[in-house]
């Protein structure tokens, strides 16, 4: 499988952390990420969180 590379192991797993509703900073975590930088690259798969945070926020306002 030499089309396969680590780096694509490392998003795979990122994208399915963060699509298991795992917050970014547990994700930099277990990515060994140094700096916040390096993980907010994976905050546009969180758009289902958003939503989420999104409506809540709609739901106190009203």
């Amino acid at each position: 499988m030499d089309w396969l590379h680590f780096h694509d192991l490392r998003h795979s797993a990122a994208s399915a952390m963060i699509n298991a509703d795992i917050d970014l900073y547990t994700v930099g975590a277990v990515l060994g990420h140094k700096s916040s930088e390096s993980t907010k690259r994976y905050a546009h798969l969180a758009t289902k969180k958003i939503e989420q945070v999104i409506l809540k926020i709609g739901h106190k306002a009203a």
